[in-house]
Parts: C-alpha cells; structure tokens; sequence
C-alpha cells in the first residue's frame, strides 16, 4: 500500500527502538522545535502489551498533543517487540500517529520509503513461558477457561514476529527501513547473550539465520535502487556503506535525520 504524506512534511526522521519510551522523541521535538517532519520508527515501538483502549484513549492523545503543534508525523512498523495485529490491521492509523504493514510505501519528500517489520525474539522461550503463567492467573482470577483467558490476558510474546517476504513492489524504491537487517550487515555474529538464550532454544540459530536471509533476498531485489537502509533490533549504533547503499543501525532511541543529497545522516 502507498501511503501519500502530506506536502507539508518538509523532513524526514528514523527512530531506533523506544521500547515504550515515546517520550524520547516527544522531548526531542520540543527541546529542537522540530516541525513540518515524520519520524518512521525501525520497531520495537512496544505496542500491544497493554490494551487497545488504553492506547487511544491516553497514549495517542498524549501524542497528538505535541506532534499536532509541531505539525509533526509518527509512522510506526513493527518490531519483535510490538503485537502484529496493530500494524496488519492498522488499529492505530490517526492524522498524526500511523501503524503500518509489512512493505506498505511511505511516500515523502519525494522519496519512496519501503517499512519491513518483524524479527526474532531471542528471549521467545521466557516470554512464552511468563504468558502461559499469566493465563493461568487470569484463569483464577476470572473464573474463566483457558480459551477466554488467552483472548483477554495481556501478552509479551506473539508467535507471527518472524520477518516475511513479499516479491518486489512495482514502484522505485529509495530507502528501506527494517527492524533486523541483511546477513552481512553488521552485527555479523550473533554474540555471547544470544547463544545463552539459544541453549533453553534449539530452534533459536537457524530462526535468526532465516531472519536475515529473508532480508538478503529483500536486499537483492532493491540493490540497484536504495540508496539508505535504516534498522534498529541489536541496540547498537554503526554505519556502513555496502555497493552504494548506506546501513544505518540505529541504538534504542537514537533518531537521525535523513539528508539524500550528500548520502549522510545526522
């Protein structure tokens, strides 16, 4: 899906992963006066683990209330971190706050911004774990089955994280923005915390080797076009310039500008 940003958009911002913490790119925009902009965060918004209502009816509001003075635009995509029904179903889709699909294209500036979710949690088999407990305390609590119990108890994990992979879309793209990124992106190996949590996982490794090898063949399909490629998920910061496309790996809460004409970032 194209989504067309208003002509007032003037810049363009991506965010790293907040986690929950809007408040790091609320007080960046009061403390610099950011106007006329769109900040695409690279997920991990940390949307879903509480309810629906209590997003729009206090998160949201919140929100509107600097972004509207700052003529200011949030576009969300999904992370490991974040329910998927949000961004499939657009649950939150106001003027100024926008959940978005997998490979929907943000169209700004003149540019085409392609938003690709997803990704592995290594944690998974304690998430799933601590849900299971919550259930069965819901079930306590309300007297009610497990079935009605998993439908209303509040969750940390969903199964349909997983980045997919759609053919490439007909239209020219100038920037991919990813929650993970290619195999030969940096981080290049997979860490000491990962292979702890891959000893309580078997499936763990070759999860994650899926994971990027589906973006490699994102990658492949968009080389000869994008010029930028934003991600967040390993809450590190680097940048890189791989056959004419820079990889920028975003730290939780880092935001950096996009300048197209000098391929840099701020």
């Amino acid at each position: 899906m194209l989504i067309q940003l208003p002509d007032t958009i003037k810049d363009l911002y991506f965010v790293g992963d907040v986690h929950g913490s809007w408040d790091i790119v609320t007080y960046h925009i009061r403390q610099y006066k950011v106007k006329d902009s769109v900040f695409i965060f690279c997920g991990d918004i940390g949307v879903g683990f509480e309810s629906l209502k209590h997003y729009t009816d206090h998160v949201i509001p919140e929100l509107h209330k600097v972004l509207k003075k700052y003529n200011d635009i949030f576009i969300w995509i999904r992370g490991n971190h974040d329910d998927p029904s949000y961004f499939e179903q657009k649950l939150i889709d106001t003027k100024y706050v926008k959940c978005v699909s997998d490979y929907d294209i943000i169209n700004v500036c003149n540019l085409n911004v392609l938003c690709i979710g997803g990704g592995i949690s290594i944690d998974r088999q304690f998430r799933m774990q601590n849900d299971s407990v919550s259930m069965v305390r819901y079930m306590k609590y309300h007297n009610c089955d497990y079935q009605t119990a998993e439908q209303n108890c509040l969750k940390s994990y969903w199964p349909d994280e997983p980045v997919i992979y759609r053919p490439k879309v007909e239209e020219h793209i100038d920037i991919i923005c990813s929650h993970s990124a290619p195999s030969f992106c940096y981080p290049n190996d997979k860490g000491g915390i990962v292979k702890d949590f891959a000893a309580y996982d078997s499936e763990l490794l070759n999860d994650i080797d899926n994971e990027r090898a589906v973006l490699d063949r994102v990658y492949e399909d968009y080389k000869n076009e994008v010029t930028h490629w934003y991600y967040g998920h390993f809450h590190k910061n680097q940048m890189q310039t791989i056959n004419n496309t820079m990889f920028k790996l975003l730290n939780i809460g880092e935001i950096v500008r996009h300048y197209s004409d000098n391929n840099n970032t701020l």
